[in-house]
């Protein structure tokens, strides 16, 4: 196997897949960060902001309240990335599996 090759097999992960498909860089430095396991990835990137909101909100309710609403612009947010990412998942394996080498354009799909 000549180098090209290894290296493109070695580029073939699910972060660089990712930064590429959402970002559309060719060239990226990709941190560790990106390889932790999920639970931590998620409780690291979070604990800041429910930090600054213990901070602006001292009482309890007020915190409850901002808390709810953070949760539901966040599940709104995971919703549509994960739907995005279930089409993104079924266009490729349509395009490995019955289609040959052809791409549609951007401007085709919207």
């Amino acid at each position: 196997m000549t180098n090209h090759i290894k290296n493109t097999f070695a580029r073939m992960d699910l972060q660089r897949l990712r930064e590429f498909m959402l970002y559309g860089a060719s060239e990226y430095a990709l941190e560790a960060e990106a390889y932790k396991d999920y639970g931590i990835r998620l409780k690291e990137s979070s604990d800041p902001i429910y930090k600054r909101l213990q901070s602006i909100c001292p009482n309890e309710s007020d915190m409850d309240e901002a808390i709810s609403d953070l949760s539901q612009a966040l599940a709104a947010h995971d919703e549509v990335y994960m739907e995005i990412g279930m089409k993104a998942g079924a266009r490729l394996i349509y395009q490995l599996l019955l289609t040959d080498n052809s791409v549609p354009s951007i401007q085709e799909n919207g």
